[in-house]
């Protein structure tokens, strides 16, 4: 029997838990988002069920896209700002996500960074160093089946992850069980352990169903997760690194360079299961687009990911090192290094057909309207990290904010 206490709007969760119509609660307010906290002795699942486990498939599919169309001008929704919060790693500088041209891209040093962790000449050595060792497996139960998804590290211990790697759509309070994060995972190895979690949030107009938009495709695929800290009380963060998020279409540019379609160059990391099997990281690059099908607001690129890949990052200014500008350079626009403005919710099944993949935006949008939630940023995003951090630690009279789960 799973033990979880719920800590939030009282009615919503009683209102779930006896299945009943939640979306009078749920419209319009991100506060009613509640808090799962995992009660349990820490558990996690054996070496062998993390390595064995299967890509988890969200049930839904995606909206059709015979009529989709990029957005042609910049979406800022309820007059609002990009924003974004970068990753914590020492000696590292911004590279610009684009410049005067008006057409984004992303420039990094080509080199190795040293981690002990692995061995030099291991396969596995490039997915143990930072910035690949922010982004791992998060391994989960689905009844009695073992599944994957993707998920990345964006505060010291706090991963975001898609919320159909949570739970399923409109499935009330019920969630999957035993999750468990392995940063950097490669074909068995884990070079920094696996890590079990304490408390998530995920949007309670997605456990409700009544989320914006049309079966996969839908305003708020997204969760966040406390991990608890080892055996040695040390935070993952800490350890691997983590990335930084941003909001409201930080990093996209519209210009006549790019026939006026508003675009950025995103990294998209993950194990897609058709893909090595899921058992190796991936990385795509490309140009990505916003748009909006069944109401609900995008982020699009092309890619063969499929699979497993979900909850994994989309990634502006990645970087695996930064140069030392010479001769006057600059970083130049929105230059935070490392930053996350969505994750992989749904795609092509097949990676023979149409490769595509969709992201939820982390924006403001009908659910998340406001331009600011505690420290957090706006939106979804900042909604759902406000609600975890600001919940008190089982056991304890702080914050995990106060604890510094969430620094």
């Amino acid at each position: 029997m799973r033990k979880y206490v719920i800590v939030g709007n009282l009615s919503l969760v009683a209102a779930s838990l006896l299945g009943l119509q939640v979306a009078a609660f749920a419209q319009n307010r991100g506060t009613t988002d509640v808090t799962i906290i995992n009660n349990q002795p820490i558990q996690r699942l054996s070496e062998k069920n993390i390595t064995e486990s299967q890509p988890y498939i969200n049930p839904l599919k995606g909206a059709s896209t015979n009529n989709l169309a990029p957005a042609t001008a910049i979406d800022k929704p309820l007059n609002a700002t990009p924003g974004a919060i970068t990753e914590k790693s020492p000696g590292l500088i911004g590279i610009q996500a684009y410049g005067s041209f008006g057409v984004p891209f992303t420039s990094k040093r080509v080199s190795h960074q040293p981690t002990f962790n692995v061995s030099s000449n291991s396969n596995a050595y490039l997915s143990a160093t930072f910035p690949y060792s922010a982004t791992g497996r998060l391994t989960f139960n689905v009844g009695q089946s073992t599944a994957h998804c993707s998920a990345s590290l964006i505060r010291k211990s706090v991963i975001v992850t898609a919320a159909h790697c949570v739970q399923n759509f409109g499935s009330g309070a019920n969630i999957f069980s035993n999750f468990s994060y392995t940063p950097a995972f490669y074909n068995g190895s884990a070079p920094y352990g696996s890590w079990s979690w304490e408390a998530l949030v995920r949007p309670n107009t997605w456990a409700n169903g009544t989320d914006t938009g049309s079966g996969a495709t839908r305003n708020n695929d997204l969760a966040v997760l406390i991990i608890a800290k080892n055996s040695q009380g040390q935070f993952i963060g800490d350890i691997t690194g983590y990335l930084g998020y941003g909001w409201n279409n930080y990093s996209f540019v519209s210009s006549k360079y790019t026939g006026n379609l508003t675009v950025a160059a995103l990294t998209t990391l993950g194990y897609p299961g058709l893909l090595d099997s899921g058992r190796i990281m991936q990385r795509s690059d490309g140009p990505s687009y916003l748009t909006t099908l069944s109401g609900a607001k995008q982020i699009y690129q092309g890619s063969n990911f499929t699979k497993g890949s979900s909850g994994g990052p989309w990634i502006a200014n990645f970087g695996y090192e930064n140069p030392v500008f010479s001769s006057g350079a600059n970083a130049g626009n929105q230059s935070l290094s490392g930053v996350v403005v969505g994750v992989t919710s749904w795609g092509e099944s097949d990676p023979n057909g149409s490769k595509n993949n969709y992201s939820s935006q982390f924006a403001q949008n009908k659910e998340y309207p406001n331009a600011s939630y505690g420290n957090y940023g706006a939106g979804n995003i900042g909604s759902l990290l406000n609600q975890l951090c600001s919940t008190k630690r089982s056991g304890s009279n702080m914050t995990y904010a106060q604890l510094g789960y969430c620094s």
